[in-house]
């Protein structure tokens, strides 16, 4: 219902909503000098006023913990598309995501999702972006774009290209090392972004230094 008919090349303000379902390691509290003997939740960081014991771990994000029936229809509706596609580019690319492959055990519970070994998609929706990098990202990205449309164009800063699509078309790209943007669009647009989080190798190293806390398995 969110989907919008849009003119984004009139003046004025685009806003768009941007669904994160996402394991991250943002923000992760780091254990590497806190004592072995002692549980997590006996102790404080002093440097802030408030502990978060839930960023001591790999979780869940916002969007995901909070909206868990919209995931599940998302996963649901897309699920085929999303892991053909993965699969195509994993085929196609695989020196960009190798790495990403040795990095599925930091899913909680060993959970799963539909563009695994990625840990994360974006569903956006009446999306036009500004120019950004993002830097969070592992390596690279994969979009795909929906919607009947013109314009929309993916443009690629610092190479000085425009790529054209269309419904149904995918682009990958190093989204953390490339300025990326969209020019404006008429019609329905939206788009599903599969990435990773750029944390997960430290979390997966040692599990930001808690994995020698006698308490944490």
């Amino acid at each position: 219902d969110q989907l919008q008919e849009r003119d984004t090349s009139l003046s004025g303000d685009h806003p768009f909503t941007a669904l994160h379902f996402s394991y991250h390691s943002k923000y992760g509290t780091k254990g590497t000098f806190a004592p072995p003997n002692v549980h997590p939740y006996k102790m404080k960081n002093k440097e802030t006023k408030r502990t978060n014991y839930s960023q001591f771990l790999t979780r869940e994000s916002n969007d995901m913990r909070d909206n868990p029936e919209d995931y599940h229809k998302v996963c649901d509706a897309l699920e085929e598309v999303l892991k053909w596609v993965v699969d195509k580019v994993s085929l196609l690319h695989p020196q960009l995501f190798s790495v990403i492959e040795g990095e599925v055990d930091i899913f909680p519970l060993q959970d799963s999702n539909p563009v695994r070994p990625f840990s994360s998609f974006v569903l956006n929706i009446n999306v036009m972006t500004d120019v950004h990098r993002d830097r969070g990202d592992k390596n690279a990205c994969i979009v795909i774009v929906l919607g009947q449309h013109s314009g929309g164009e993916i443009c690629f800063q610092e190479a000085k290209v425009v790529v054209e699509t269309v419904h149904g078309d995918s682009v990958t790209f190093c989204s953390d090392r490339v300025t990326h943007f969209n020019l404006p669009y008429k019609g329905v647009r939206a788009s599903v972004v599969i990435h990773s989080d750029k944390r997960a190798s430290e979390y997966q190293r040692n599990g930001f230094g808690w994995d020698a806390n006698n308490y944490i398995l």
